[in-house]
């Protein structure tokens, strides 16, 4: 198809509690044969995103870092929808990132995967989700892609908010070598190195990154920690993708990434005010048989295994294993009807030890059988109609099913298409909180409850996007969920410690989604983007879901003021957002924050790039203390960053 396109301009999160930033890049509008976008996550295909049910975004990871956007927890504050929560980001890089989606009270509720492989944990997904988010970087990967709302139904217990799909990239194209360094504010350094390309059968892609900082973290009394390594980062990561394509029809590949990873924590309260080195480790393998049997057959064999390790303190160890086999196999019928259906196999092994004693050491083992089908009908180019179905069965709890149907349909000449979905999906307590021992953890004593129930909900939703001249997309769609039997904690003032509960009623999300973004025929290399969010997050009893934001706004413009120099300014703001506990006595505060940054391409081997992030140097809320303001963390204001990019 023959369309007319421009780079697009995406926003980015430089703090760490940023919903949608802004960013800037380089467009330039071009006549151009493109294939279409699809969501790799969705099926073994790919479905195009202009034709799916679902809220998707398939980040372009080129483009990012033409916007100087490095990491994925910057990337996904870019999404519409997506909260990312204090603890990561430019200003406070290495500790963890949680991610909320759509008003959910925690990343427990985002399913992560990387490479085909479900990183889930019967400990508690959040601590899968926010680690990866935190400290993977988009120098390892190749794609990125966001699906918001419920998708039990095709990726199982855990996605009630949303699926976050991570790939490592295939080489392609003549052997390269790319060399990325930046430095900055607080003692900032980034370094990757990588190669990839294809020779006959083979391709391949190898990384090799470290980055660290030493962090600026203060308090709203405006204390510092009296620890010289307090909040400083490393992480050392690595990455290899091999392919193998043994013919047209046949494709081995195999993956393999490593995190390393050191953190130091000091609560900087003078009930808890004790410094630990956090140190993570990780490691995921995969292997993957992908082959078209016919004109109609494809299937696909995949094995992975993924560990995570973290040591939080000299007495709180955390190990998990994760073992992963999954055969999808997908039949045309027609050109109007197509089956896909999967059978998976999860083994979690989960290891705690917490409080340094062998009566709070526990391990709990979970093996996860699923079956799932999904069912496309297109009878035209305009209309395309979606079910999918799941069973989970695990050992700890009952069968588990979840359904999802989409639907979209574009009219007017493809200008305008409308779209929906409604779904069923649920989330099993973790280990932690079926526990029926007293732990201690850095922040206190928790009582497990082993008679929690697993949460479910319902959620519909519905969008409309409509090309206006050509060059401008305006976007707009409403969504609502309901969960019950919601997983919430309890303080319990007689045993002075922690407790989970279900609560009885009912947690409700309403929202809706706005966004216009486009470039100019009479300014060629210039866009812009506006984007802004609103959510009801309530809880049975009327408060706000906790770790939420109301509001979220990003908008960014962008100019190339002359061939290779491309320069832009954005601003991203958040209001009306929620303390992590009902129980809290204040809120965190409302913020903005402006960036400005620009990339010179000197030669086609040599980039240079600098960025200024939040430029009014805003002090607000990054951490929120459990009942204390005065002891909650604040953004680091103000920083510079500045590096190159060489490629042979």
């Amino acid at each position: 198809m023959n369309i007319q396109t421009v780079a697009p301009a995406l926003g980015v999160s430089i703090v760490v509690p940023v919903l949608i930033t802004a960013g800037v890049a380089s467009a330039q509008i071009r006549e151009t044969e493109l294939p279409p976008v699809t969501v790799s996550a969705h099926t073994e295909d790919g479905v195009p995103v202009d034709r799916s049910g679902a809220a998707v975004e398939v980040l372009d990871i080129p483009q990012l870092k033409k916007e100087n956007i490095y990491t994925v927890s910057e990337s996904l504050s870019t999404v519409p929808g997506v909260f990312v929560l204090p603890g990561g980001g430019t200003n406070q890089r290495g500790n963890t990132s949680p991610v909320v989606i759509r008003g959910m009270s925690s990343d427990a509720y985002t399913s992560t995967m990387v490479d085909g492989m479900r990183l889930c944990s019967n400990g508690g997904d959040t601590i899968i989700t926010s680690n990866v988010v935190a400290r993977t970087d988009l120098h390892t990967l190749g794609t990125l892609e966001v699906l918001r709302g419920s998708q039990s139904a095709l990726y199982g217990g855990g996605a009630i908010g949303g699926v976050i799909y991570m790939e490592t990239p295939e080489g392609e194209g003549e052997p390269s070598l790319t060399i990325f360094n930046e430095i900055g504010s607080n003692n900032s350094r980034i370094y990757n190195i990588s190669t990839q390309g294809r020779q006959g059968e083979l391709a391949w892609f190898i990384s090799a990154g470290y980055s660290g900082t030493d962090n600026d973290v203060s308090q709203v009394n405006g204390s510092h920690s009296r620890h010289d390594k307090a909040f400083e980062s490393d992480i050392r990561n690595e990455a290899i993708r091999l392919d193998y394509h043994v013919n047209d029809d046949n494709t081995l590949t195999f993956t393999y990434r490593r995190e390393d990873s050191e953190y130091g924590y000091d609560s900087m309260d003078p009930m808890w005010a004790t410094y630990n080195t956090y140190r993570f480790r990780s490691n995921l393998i995969t292997l993957r048989h992908s082959t078209q049997l016919n004109s109609k057959l494809s299937t696909s064999l995949m094995a992975g295994y993924y560990t995570f390790d973290a040591k939080l303190a000299d007495d709180y160890l955390q190990e998990m294993r994760n073992f992963q086999l999954e055969w999808k196999n997908t039949y045309k019928w027609n050109a109007q009807h197509s089956t896909s259906a999967t059978l998976a196999w999860n083994r979690n092994d989960y290891d705690c030890l917490s409080g340094g004693t062998t009566e709070n050491q526990y391990r709990n083992l979970e093996n996860v059988v699923a079956i799932a089908a999904e069912h496309r009908y297109s009878p035209n180019n305009a209309l395309d109609l979606t079910f999918a179905a799941r069973l989970e069965q695990s050992n700890v709890h009952d069968v588990m099913p979840s359904f999802r149907a989409d639907v979209s349909y574009k009219f007017n000449a493809e200008r305008t298409r409308l779209y929906g979905a409604a779904s069923t999906g649920y989330r099993a307590p973790s280990s932690f909180q079926r526990s029926s021992a007293v732990y201690a953890s850095p922040y206190g004593l928790y009582a497990g409850n082993p008679d929690l129930e697993c949460e479910r909900s319902f959620s519909v939703e519905a969008g409309v996007e409509h090309t206006i001249a050509g060059t401008h997309i305006f976007k707009a769609g409403i969504f609502s969920e309901r969960r019950t039997n919601a997983i919430t904690t309890q303080w319990d003032t007689d045993d002075m410690l922690t407790r989970y509960e279900n609560d009885g009623g009912h947690w409700s999300i309403l929202g809706t989604e706005i966004a216009i973004s486009g470039t100019f025929h009479s300014m060629p290399g210039t866009g812009y983007k506006i984007a802004w969010t609103y959510v009801s997050p309530k809880t049975s009893d009327g408060h706000q879901i906790p770790s939420s934001a109301r509001h979220t706004l990003s908008a960014d413009i962008h100019t190339e003021l002359f061939e290779g120099f491309t320069t832009g300014i954005g601003i991203c703001a958040a209001a009306g957002r929620s303390h992590y506990s009902e129980a809290a006595p204040f809120s965190p505060d409302n913020y903005y924050s402006l960036r400005w940054y620009a990339q010179y391409q000197l030669n086609k081997n040599v980039t240079l790039h600098l960025s200024v992030e939040n430029l009014t140097n805003q002090k607000y809320i990054t951490e929120c203390h459990y009942m204390d303001e005065q002891y909650s963390f604040i953004s680091a204001g103000t920083t510079v960053h500045a590096g190159c990019t060489i490629t042979f």
